[in-house]
């Protein structure tokens, strides 16, 4: 008898701050809202970028990507109750009633655990693939071969499988993957020995060598049901309040929604789920990703100069660098020189200007926290 092809629907998490990417990722316009780096600056009204929301913005490219393997109507967007507007400007072809607005974030658990509770109730038996907005694949079809690989193998083995991203060197900002036994078949996949969160350099360093661990970049494929099931498992008090936040949602009563989801804990589905769940399946996957996960990373994802430099100019922008290695510079200023310097990041938005050695890139989110706490919210 055939295999009855899997019923897919995808999940799109757009809920993240962006903090490491201020002064241009700002509260009301974050980083899954902007091209890589903002894109080319200019053109600034009330200290908002003049870029469109969709365009090529990160949310926009990760729906783009998903076109051939779901359909509009099969996407689920989860997103700030703050973005109600860009996302829909942003996603037109996504349907309202497939675009789910948090009045507060509490992570990826409680995200996914509503989003699997829709869409069961909407299509039993139905596989889901959760994806960040805020990431770059350079080869999205790649992309899209692994997640019908992965439906299939969560369907065939009720499996909870991952794509695996080799990593590049010892990173300790990710999550690592330990693969273990090899399972038959025509794609290459391994059962998951375990997952580690955030290991120190010395434990990135040895697991790299290793040739066993790979980068968790958080894209997930498991069916609907079994996520729910997962969640529950761990966070029994978190499931009560995720059914009540669905049916809500489902009688489209916000106040009862905002009340339930926000009773939820605040925990990711790493920590709440994959480091304790049997099962797991890891793809290796080459296709180019990056979480840009700071401003040092558009090294990976944008043009460089002979030098290493990113520059992102207003158009017609003009350079002259001497000795300068290493930059990126975001300045909307038509002409822009440096001279003997190197691995700097330099910012400027309409109100603010960020310097920053490119080792300290990760603290840019911590700048974001102390300005907060200083009362300069207004800048953020």
């Amino acid at each position: 008898m055939a295999k009855t092809k899997p019923q897919l629907w995808a999940v799109i998490m757009a809920g993240g701050s962006g903090t490491r990417f201020w002064p241009e990722s700002r509260s009301g316009r974050p980083k899954q809202f902007l091209p890589p780096g903002g894109g080319a600056p200019g053109g600034k009204k009330g200290g908002k970028s003049s870029a469109k929301p969709g365009g090529d913005s990160l949310l926009a490219q990760s729906a783009a990507r998903l076109g051939g393997l779901v359909a509009p109507e099969r996407i689920l967007v989860i997103g700030s109750a703050a973005h109600r507007r860009l996302i829909r400007e942003t996603l037109p072809g996504v349907p309202r009633r497939n675009i789910v607005l948090e009045p507060e974030g509490r992570n990826t658990a409680p995200c996914l655990g509503l989003a699997a509770r829709l869409i069961e109730d909407r299509e039993p038996g139905a596989v889901m693939a959760a994806f960040p907005a805020d990431h770059h694949i350079a080869r999205p079809a790649t992309l899209r071969r692994l997640v019908r690989a992965a439906a299939r193998l969560a369907v065939d083995r009720d499996a909870i499988v991952t794509l695996g991203l080799k990593p590049s060197g010892p990173e300790t900002g990710y999550g690592y993957i330990q693969r273990g036994s090899k399972i038959a078949g025509k794609t290459e996949a391994y059962a998951v020995r375990r997952f580690t969160e955030k290991p120190t350099l010395a434990r990135a360093r040895r697991f790299v060598s290793s040739g066993r661990y790979y980068w968790n970049g958080g894209i997930f494929i498991w069916r609907a049901e079994r996520a729910f099931r997962e969640i529950a498992r761990g966070l029994p008090g978190t499931a009560r309040h995720i059914e009540r936040a669905a049916a809500a949602f489902r009688k489209r009563k916000t106040r009862e929604f905002n009340r339930a989801f926000k009773a939820c804990e605040s925990i990711s589905i790493d920590y709440a789920v994959m480091e304790k769940a049997r099962g797991l399946i890891v793809l290796p996957a080459d296709m180019g990703w990056d979480d840009v996960g700071s401003w040092t990373a558009l090294r990976r994802v944008l043009p460089l100069d002979g030098a290493g430099n990113v520059w992102i100019l207003p158009k017609g922008g003009s350079i002259l660098a001497e000795d300068a290695r290493g930059l990126v510079v975001r300045s909307s200023k038509p002409l822009v020189a440096a001279v003997g310097v190197e691995d700097l990041i330099v910012i400027e938005s309409e109100d603010a200007l960020l310097i920053c050695h490119a080792d300290r890139a990760q603290a840019v989110g911590d700048i974001v926290r102390r300005l907060r706490e200083k009362g300069l919210g207004h800048h953020l």
